[in-house]
């Protein structure tokens, strides 16, 4: 284990040491026999916790057996103690994970869910599709969806009226809104990239907009280079977006909540590419914003007309370590977190569609339903880079992409460099035993 791995570990149980110590020394006798604890560690924090304390507060309210004390840990922190915490002899008894290549890597050290599938009837819940795309890893069950999101351009509607200016649906016209907003003096396109992930949806959505879906899933699977002319010809896009002004500067110095979104907010800039999650981080207390009224959002523009549009996001979900202590009780969690009422409580505080097909239509806001109805209208729904590409390649690509945006004229060196360093590592991968 290394140092970091070490600390990481130590953190994440003692929070959980803590929190199911002060659960099991009731202060006094009573009659009612205490819950038992499960703990549940996950990533929703600060921007992105919307909703996860309701879900867990629901679960509690019905349970007289169990009591699920949800543990966050940052949402980067998440992602190096998870590989060193499974592997301990205490795990938490529930993770939240995101959805395909992330879970796929883990499958080892996590408990299939055949049994609570069925038991739930969890096929009649979830959508086949789905199912296929964020559960089902070798043969099996092992992820339970909680929220599925949906990348977008989100801007501020003000700024986009006071300039007569409509969302565009194609390439020239994004290019058009973009030039009238710079000649204004506001910023196009606000873009936070201090945590580097953000800056994947930009690589993602120009790579989906101008080549088959089927390419980059073999991009994705190390079958071709990222030094392919298509791969390229993305960068020099994005470079040119960046080449004339359309982005904010120093972008990797920029939070995509409190940089790129508060721009937004404030008028400063008109629109910022991100995930659904931003639903819930516009209307929260802090902000107040109605959609429709002071902020909408569109779809990623077409780029090449003959290439079918791809709807684009995570799934986060629940998954189960084999070491767990307390795995009957995370079960009965996983079921009462599969139904209608626990999946409506984190859509409304995440803005994020649930993923049971049992939630109502009628549930959602106005705004949600279209985001519904723009994926429904895509023939494919595909996760994000950093969910796509074995997590040991993902690391190199957020690295290059926030290189670019540093360099942004370096792109054909960088991606020379990644293409050799992304396919020594898939020969890594393919080579373990």
């Amino acid at each position: 284990m290394t140092r970091v791995g070490a600390c990481w570990l130590a953190m994440v149980m003692g929070l959980i040491l803590a929190l199911t110590g002060c659960e099991r020394a009731p202060e006094r006798p009573t009659s009612t026999p205490p819950k038992t604890t499960i703990t549940f560690l996950h990533y929703f924090t600060d921007s992105l916790s919307g909703g996860i304390d309701d879900m867990a507060r629901s679960f509690n309210n019905s349970n007289t057996q169990y009591e699920l004390k949800a543990v966050s840990l940052d949402h980067e922190a998440f992602k190096t103690s998870i590989q060193e915490s499974l592997k301990s002899d205490q795990p938490p008894d529930l993770y939240a994970y995101w959805a395909g290549a992330r879970t796929a890597s883990l499958v080892a050290d996590l408990e299939p869910l055949d049994d609570v599938w069925q038991k739930a009837r969890l096929d009649q819940v979830f959508a086949p599709s789905l199912v296929r795309a964020a559960s089902s890893y070798q043969g099996h069950k092992y992820l339970l969806p909680l929220t599925q999101h949906y990348v977008a351009f989100f801007y501020n509607k003000k700024v986009f009226a006071q300039h007569g200016l409509k969302p565009p649906g194609n390439w020239a016209e994004f290019l058009a809104v973009c030039a009238t907003l710079k000649a204004h003096g506001v910023v196009p396109i606000a873009l936070g990239a201090k945590d580097k992930w953000p800056a994947q949806f930009w690589f993602d959505l120009l790579l989906l907009r101008t080549a088959p879906y089927e390419f980059r899933e073999q991009l994705m699977a190390g079958q071709v280079s990222y030094n392919h002319p298509k791969v390229k010809a993305v960068f020099a896009q994005w470079a040119s977006l960046m080449e004339q002004g359309y982005f904010n500067d120093k972008p990797n110095t920029q939070a995509w909540d409190s940089g790129a979104n508060e721009m937004v907010y404030q008028g400063r800039a008109a629109m910022t590419l991100m995930g659904t999650w931003n639903i819930g981080y516009f209307g929260n207390a802090a902000h107040q914003w109605v959609a429709g009224q002071d902020y909408d959002f569109f779809p990623f523009p077409v780029v090449s007309p003959d290439i079918p549009v791809v709807a684009l996001g995570p799934i986060d979900g629940l998954v189960l370590p084999k070491k767990a202590l307390n795995r009957e009780g995370a079960k009965q969690a996983m079921v009462y977190l599969a139904g209608i009422e626990a999946q409506q409580a984190i859509s409304h505080g995440s803005g994020a569609l649930a993923p049971s097909i049992l939630v109502p239509r009628a549930f959602y806001s106005d705004i949600q339903q279209r985001v519904l109805m723009a994926i429904e209208q895509s023939p494919q729904f595909a996760f994000n880079y950093d969910l796509s590409t074995p997590p040991a390649v993902a690391e190199l690509g957020l690295a290059a992409f926030s290189e670019f945006l540093a360099f942004p004229k370096a792109y054909p060196e960088i991606l020379v460099k990644l293409g050799h360093d992304a396919s020594a590592r898939f020969q890594s991968l393919n080579t373990k035993p």
